[in-house]
């Protein structure tokens, strides 16, 4: 998340759902900190001491201004960051993968669009989700994954809602809102096949690689995850409903054994299919 040095001590920090979901870390700065990097991630920063003085630069857009209890700081994936800190601080850093806020952003929006940067905000909703998330992993998430799905599900859908560009990107080359409704009541209906680009393609009359560029161009994330993300939904529906067999439902799902469906449950969701059952 961060590169930690003698000036910058990670207090406490989970990712139990790494691969699509939402990593918290409580950190502090000593004075004098400085960090830089190209974000691999959307990054938000939300203060937690007393008024600290900051140098905070996004793509080239700088302000000096004092951090206090509350302050929100959002930085998109791929940005150029930098962060002087005048004196020392400490806050929660939360890391969203792209693909995570694209998946929520096409559910909602229909297409994609882009995280918008702020260098010092507000946001109450924001930062009682980070207080809650840095509490729940600094007891070792007692609540278990179903509590921190939910409440990482409504932070993506506040950002969607809130923080992003809501117009389409200005790509003129998008598939429209019907082409994308077609393919995802598609997808859902034949979870239990064999899903190529191809057979998509086909959907909306397009050549194969012509349809994966649209699509990520549209989306904001690749077919292949975007069919994952359907089947894994539907296993653990499926599953929390306890009315077949973990056999059934990942035949059911399209994946190709049981052992391949409690994989990827655990890289996404980070519990395996038993306690997303309890």
């Amino acid at each position: 998340m961060l590169q930690v040095g003698e000036e910058i001590k990670v207090l406490s920090a989970s990712a139990p759902t790494s691969e699509y979901g939402i990593a918290v870390a409580r950190v502090s700065f000593r004075k004098g900190t400085f960090t830089s990097g190209v974000a691999t991630h959307h990054m938000i920063g939300i203060g937690c001491s007393l008024p600290t003085s900051v140098e905070h630069m996004i793509d080239g857009t700088r302000l000096r201004h004092h951090i206090t209890p509350g302050s929100l700081c959002l930085c998109p994936v791929q940005a150029c960051h930098s962060t002087a800190f005048g004196g020392s601080m400490s806050g929660i850093v939360l890391r969203i993968s792209p693909e995570c806020l694209a998946l929520a952003t096409s559910d909602l929006l229909g297409h994609n669009a882009g995280l918008i940067e702020q260098l010092n905000g507000r946001d109450g909703f924001i930062a009682h989700v980070a207080h809650v998330l840095k509490a729940e992993a600094a007891a070792g998430h007692p609540n278990g994954t179903l509590f921190w799905n939910a409440a990482t599900d409504a932070l993506l859908a506040h950002l969607v809602r809130q923080h992003l560009d809501q117009s389409p990107p200005p790509n003129c080359e998008q598939l429209d809102l019907n082409s994308i409704n077609h393919l995802d009541s598609f997808i859902r209906a034949n979870l239990d096949e064999t899903l190529s680009l191809d057979s998509l393609a086909e959907i909306v009359s397009c050549g194969r690689f012509q349809f994966a560029r649209l699509f990520q161009s549209t989306m904001g994330i690749s077919p292949y995850k975007y069919v994952i993300r359907r089947r894994l939904e539907t296993a653990r529906a499926m599953i929390q409903a306890r009315k077949v067999s973990l056999a059934e439902i990942s035949a059911a799902t399209g994946f190709s054994d049981q052992s391949h469906m409690t994989k990827w449950i655990k890289r996404v969701y980070g519990a395996t299919p038993t306690q997303l059952a309890g």
